[in-house]
């Protein structure tokens, strides 16, 4: 990443590979309010090695003192101080130059870039975990529990009181180790399919979408799943509405699994991450509302040593 810290003010940004400085809040990644700022005043860009800096104004962009030459670019080194225009309060100086990263910038606290894993990044720490943040399918979301949605650059999270930036920065046309099913514009409602052990310390799962199969293979939190999944069918049985239907409080449901709380919601986060990935769909396959979660409404299927322990049918299949 690199940082640009405005002398005046002490704010400090993030740069993006390609930045661009002016009073337009439309086309300016950076808005500066100073009377002599260009609509686009000037941008800043990282050519592969280097951040460079190319002056796009009317009253111009000065570096180190000097003025640039308009629509050139010039190299960024490490302390240069950018004035742009004449005002006192638009100088800048460049504290960092790294090459951008992906990443949470904190907008409370010290100013250091949460660079982001792609498969996991617990708010606002893993001990007391209350959303995630990953990547899926080129794009990076944020897991609230409650419902999931897509991170846009800019966009703020937070979590355990805290808030962060989502700095934007990175190439996304990465492989990643994990099992995927084929997209469909018309995707079928997938069908879960839970195996257990008979001492059930091992819990495989697929998940089936029509003719296809997602094999999830075996993860601690598919016993958290079938745990929730085994609750809903309790209910069902027990004639519950829909609606009502396999809700377990947080601290019962660890208490259930013998874990703590903190663990749990790690194990949530996780399974419900390791679905989106699978089915390049964002699926609550946990739901969530205050201080109680569920398995969402999907169809599944509990075997125990290859026999059948119980089925539930989705409403509407």
């Amino acid at each position: 990443m690199a940082i640009l810290h405005n002398l005046p003010s002490g704010r400090s940004i993030v740069l993006r590979p390609l930045h661009t400085f002016g009073r337009h809040p439309d086309s300016c990644r950076t808005v500066l309010q100073e009377s002599d700022v260009s609509k686009l005043h000037a941008l800043v860009r990282w050519s592969g090695t280097q951040w460079e800096i190319s002056d796009q104004s009317r009253n111009g962009t000065l570096m180190d003192g000097r003025r640039l030459p308009p629509g050139h670019w010039h190299p960024l080194a490490m302390g240069a101080e950018i004035r742009f225009g004449t005002s006192s309060t638009a100088v800048w100086q460049m504290v960092d130059t790294s090459c951008p990263k992906t990443g949470l910038w904190p907008l409370e606290g010290d100013k250091v870039l949460r660079v982001l894993d792609m498969q996991e990044n617990l708010l606002p720490d893993p001990s007391a975990a209350e959303s995630n943040v990953f990547q899926s399918e080129g794009r990076w979301w944020w897991d609230r529990m409650d419902h999931v949605v897509p991170l846009l650059d800019g966009h703020v999270v937070q979590a355990g009181g805290r808030h962060w930036e989502f700095v934007l920065c990175e190439d996304f046309g990465v492989t990643q180790d994990l099992p995927r099913m084929t997209t469909s514009p018309t995707l079928a409602a997938p069908v879960f399919d839970f195996d257990l052990s008979q001492d059930e310390e091992h819990v495989c799962l697929e998940v089936h979408v029509g003719a296809q199969t997602l094999s999830l293979g075996e993860r601690i939190h598919h016993y958290t799943l079938v745990t929730l999944a085994r609750q809903r069918l309790q209910d069902a049985q027990r004639g519950l509405p829909l609606s009502s239907q396999g809700w377990l409080g947080i601290e019962t449901l660890a208490r259930m699994l013998g874990v703590d709380v903190p663990y749990l919601n790690i194990q949530l986060f996780r399974a419900r991450r390791q679905v989106q990935n699978g089915l390049g769909s964002a699926l609550a396959v946990v739901e969530r509302r205050r201080g109680e979660v569920r398995f969402g409404d999907y169809s599944f299927h509990i075997r125990k040593c290859g026999r059948p322990e119980g089925d539930w049918k989705a409403p509407g299949l």
